[in-house]
């Protein structure tokens, strides 16, 4: 079964958005330069993924719901990031014609970047793009030796000689097949005494993730020490829900057409929040 993440499109959040900043599909059409029903089809497959109403109609306007107000909380965001990163690809290049190699974190596919290539390919459609994707630490290299024209990637990294552009921040989250561990909010010492599974093996201390979560392990005199190593995070995620051990994970994975059923997750306290960026 798809997630409600993977059933949505950038075009239905751009006309949801729109339409809560103007107050009415019609002023949304005129602003993004469609049809007033192109806006409301949009936004009628955009309920009917997420199984909710997010406008009710108001004279002619329309006002949000409590649902269409829950998601614009995340949409507005998500929207500006998708839309500055696929702005952005444009200043890599002024060519006409030839090919972009980009890169990005592992496991993107939450993030929809395939609107990212999209909306660059239907600026440049003489162009060809070559796509990576390798642990954040790898692909900040890479852009650094010029093998890249750019990357989108998880900080923090190390940022000799590259210009990075925050996008948008992801909350961490810790992970467990076992509810009764995620009840209460996760502290760095449940952190470090538990049975943990780790992923980016390959990167290892060098993963932007790992270094966030070490620098908090060493401020309280801790080491983390994992019971499991694993390159892919998808198979972390498959041993975690078979008992074998905690993990770690940004909120967005858990949307992740990978993310098995029944597992749990609990905030760290204080907090953790990833940051995703553009470098170049």
């Amino acid at each position: 079964m798809e997630s409600k993440a993977e059933l949505l499109s950038l075009q239905q959040v751009r006309c949801f958005c729109a339409a809560l900043e103007l107050g009415s599909f019609s002023a949304a059409a005129e602003a993004l330069r469609v049809s007033q029903p192109a806006v409301a089809e949009q936004i009628r497959k955009l309920e009917r993924a997420l199984d909710a109403d997010l406008f009710v109609r108001a004279g002619r306007g329309v006002i949000p719901t409590d649902a269409g107000h829950a998601f614009a909380e995340h949409a507005a965001q998500s929207l500006r990031a998708l839309e500055d990163a696929a702005g952005s690809v444009g200043e890599f290049t002024g060519m006409r014609s030839g090919g972009v190699a980009l890169g990005t974190f592992s496991a993107p596919s939450t993030w929809r970047l395939e609107e990212v290539v999209a909306a660059f390919l239907e600026r440049h459609p003489t162009m060809t793009v070559r796509f990576l994707s390798r642990n954040s630490s790898a692909i900040a290299e890479r852009v650094r030796r010029g093998e890249l024209e750019a990357g989108v990637v998880l900080l923090p990294i190390d940022d000799d000689r590259l210009d990075v552009r925050p996008l948008v921040r992801d909350e961490l989250l810790y992970v467990s097949a076992d509810p009764q561990r995620t009840r209460r909010p996760a502290t760095i010492e449940r952190l470090a005494s538990a049975p943990l599974i780790f992923y980016d093996a390959e990167s290892a201390d060098s993963d932007p993730i790992r270094r966030l979560l070490t620098e908090r392990a060493q401020a309280h005199g801790l080491r983390l020490r994992p019971r499991v190593e694993v390159e892919m995070a998808e198979l972390a995620l498959s041993l975690v829900a078979r008992g074998l051990g905690d993990t770690y994970l940004p909120l967005s994975y858990t949307h992740a057409p990978y993310y098995p059923a029944g597992l749990t997750t609990a905030s760290f306290t204080p907090a953790l929040f990833n940051t995703f960026a553009i470098v170049t």
